[in-house]
């Protein structure tokens, strides 16, 4: 009788094991199909508010508008991160929703889940509206510029292989491309991801985690000087950005409600 009581319990206490590791697997398949569609999906168009009169304020509006869509992406991808640092803990597999993360953040695998998981909360994040508005303005001519038009490329993303986007006329670089874009929130999407993942913006990963952490405002003024690689140009650039963020186009746009949809 002993004997059988234990076997019964053995088998229970494993059906119950395989029970929470299956729901466990199915938690983990359903947070990578969610992150899926949040980060990877294609962007949507958004409408310019048609309020809005002055061209390069309706611009610097519209770009806010796909900023705070991207936060949005960003703030609910970020929800995700704890529950599945702590699946991951729990298991020798390989998490397929953190799986998604490390790849899209371009995050080494082969380092410790102590790191990966501090890499996440540097990477995950959203930037001010203002300060993707300034750099699209800057970078695109307030959105009037060849490549802007022709390849909806607000933010000078670059390619290296032939036919990957469009030839600059006076580039003396052969392989040199401007990337082509689908669509002007795609364009957004990999600004953003440039910012979250490449080494040169590491110290505004890091300011940003900093301010977060300390419950500081996340501003535009405050980023500025930790973007002097995005451009050859460094420090005069910083000194156009605060220009160009400081115009009347900038700052008053930022006082118009947000208008785009779908």
């Amino acid at each position: 009788m002993i004997k059988h009581a234990a076997l019964v319990t053995v088998v229970a206490t494993a059906g119950l094991l395989y029970t929470a590791l299956t729901r466990e697997t199915d938690l983990a398949e359903f947070d990578r199909k969610e992150l899926e569609a949040l980060i990877e999906s294609p962007r949507p168009a958004l409408t310019v508010n048609p309020l809005v009169e002055d061209h390069r304020q309706q611009f610097a509006r519209l770009m806010m508008d796909y900023a705070e869509q991207e936060n949005e992406r960003l703030r609910a991808a970020r929800a995700f991160i704890p529950g599945i640092i702590e699946r991951q803990t729990k298991s020798i597999e390989p998490d397929p929703a953190l799986e998604l993360l490390m790849t899209h953040f371009e995050i080494d695998p082969d380092t410790s889940l102590d790191y990966i998981e501090a890499e996440l909360y540097l990477r995950v994040d959203g930037l001010p509206p203002a300060l993707v508005a300034t750099q699209a303005a800057i970078e695109s001519a307030w959105g009037e510029s060849r490549f802007a038009i022709e390849g909806n490329n607000y933010f000078g993303h670059q390619c290296y292989e032939q036919g990957c986007g469009i030839k600059p006329q006076q580039s003396k670089k052969k392989a040199l491309e401007v990337r082509r874009f689908e669509t002007i929130g795609d364009s957004v999407a990999a600004y953003y991801q440039n910012i979250n993942t490449h080494r040169a913006y590491r110290d505004l990963r890091k300011l940003r985690l900093d301010l977060r952490t300390q419950n500081q405002p996340l501003t535009t003024k405050a980023l500025i000087p930790t973007l002097s690689r995005y451009s050859e140009l460094g420090q005069k650039y910083l000194r156009i950005l605060r220009s160009v963020f400081r115009s009347d186009y900038i700052q008053l746009a930022q006082q118009v409600e947000p208008y785009a949809s779908q």
